[in-house]
């Protein structure tokens, strides 16, 4: 029973500790990240704004494509947003191990912490741009619903997909350094295949069928959903989705703990 109660406080302080490093790691790269930029964090706003101009104005004025009763604007801008924070975590995360070789020779550390700090980082982000989408929403007098005070929920839902990915991505560039590379083709097919710049609900049944079972594609969905109509408009895509969170991120974690013995030996 001691021995079990005392295995139990080791695990629970190395729980803690490795929170508290996943947070100053995250906060560090953050830092590090704007720390010589003339406009830092506002580049979290700007990226946004512009992405959401450009596709704004293909889609919009070009094709002239239609998500009323939303405004377009708010439209497009409520999925960039929320997709540049799957994209970016995941970027952020592919370099995050083999980028701190130097770290991980001075100290011993829980190595999963480096893609989970990563990720978290590009989270902070994220909040930055939120701002500019609520900003928007009062702009346009875009009506929402209670229904919102369901995003936390599904942003957990967002990020452990992007964690299972990220760790994923993370261990596979130590040892394959074309993974970054491939990553951002695969990320540039994966927002057109995804309801990023256009509402699903103009396509036909079974193209809508196939792009809600992207599990991220289902989520951004989801998101729009709860903010602006109030109900899911296609609930029965959720399960799939959770599903697939739950199977990529614990296949991530797997994936990294077996590939973390060979971390040293390759870098």
């Amino acid at each position: 029973m001691q021995s079990l109660l005392s295995r139990w406080k080791t695990g629970w302080h190395q729980l803690l500790l490795g929170m508290e490093l996943t947070r100053n790691l995250a906060v560090r790269d953050v830092e590090t990240r704007y720390k010589h930029s003339i406009l830092g964090l506002y580049w979290a706003i700007i990226n946004p704004l512009v992405t959401a101009g450009i596709f704004g104005f293909v889609f919009g004025v070009i094709f002239h494509e239609s998500s009323k009763p939303i405004p377009y604007v708010v439209f497009m801008l409520t999925g960039i947003t929320f997709w540049n924070f799957f994209a970016n975590g995941i970027m952020s995360a592919v370099g995050s191990v083999s980028g701190n070789a130097s770290l991980l020779a001075k100290i011993y550390f829980p190595r999963i912490v480096l893609p989970t700090a990563a990720v978290l980082a590009r989270f902070i982000d994220f909040l930055f741009s939120l701002g500019v989408l609520i900003v928007f929403i009062i702009l346009y007098d875009t009506p929402i619903h209670w229904s919102t005070l369901w995003i936390p929920a599904l942003l957990i839902l967002q990020v452990l997909f992007t964690l299972g990915i990220g760790y994923l991505v993370a261990a596979l560039n130590v040892l394959y350094r074309d993974i970054n590379q491939l990553m951002g083709l695969l990320l540039l097919v994966w927002m057109y295949f995804s309801p990023v710049m256009y509402p699903v609900t103009n396509l036909k049944p079974s193209l809508r069928s196939i792009l809600l079972m992207n599990p991220i594609g289902s989520i951004l969905q989801m998101e729009r959903d709860v903010i602006f109509t109030g109900h899911l408009q296609y609930p029965q895509f959720a399960y799939s989705a959770l599903a697939w969170t739950a199977f990529v991120f614990i296949a991530g974690i797997r994936v990294f703990r077996h590939i973390e013995p060979m971390f040293s030996e390759v870098m």
